[in-house]
């Protein structure tokens, strides 16, 4: 089987290539030989970052302050208070929660 000619798409490419080549910009030759210039966008970024670094910096030196460590004559004793039975107050405090629907849970639980 012959395939048919692909004189129209050839065509339609050569068309699109001149319409590519009258679109394009001029080529500058001097663009080649200027120095690189330094970006203005990177020097916007130093203070930003001058800053940053300057409140990370202060944040750091203001929350790690050196912590002194107690002297064993400043603790306090450790076993001053008179014995008694462990627990001998504990009452419900007066404004403690209760379900409205205690009533209905046996006693046993209740307790």
């Amino acid at each position: 089987m012959k395939l048919p000619p692909d004189d129209d798409l050839r065509a339609i490419f050569a068309l699109q290539r001149r319409c590519d080549r009258e679109d394009a910009p001029a080529w500058r030759d001097e663009w080649l030989r200027a120095p690189a210039q330094c970006q203005r966008v990177l020097r916007g970024w130093i203070p930003v970052a001058l800053a940053t670094a300057c409140i990370v910096f202060a944040a750091v030196f203001f929350a790690h302050s050196p912590r002194l460590e107690p002297k064993l004559s400043e603790l306090p004793p450790l076993f001053d208070a008179p014995p008694a039975e462990l627990f001998a107050e504990v009452t419900p405090p007066l404004l403690a929660f209760e379900s409205p629907s205690d009533f209905l849970l046996p006693d046993h639980i209740n307790r």
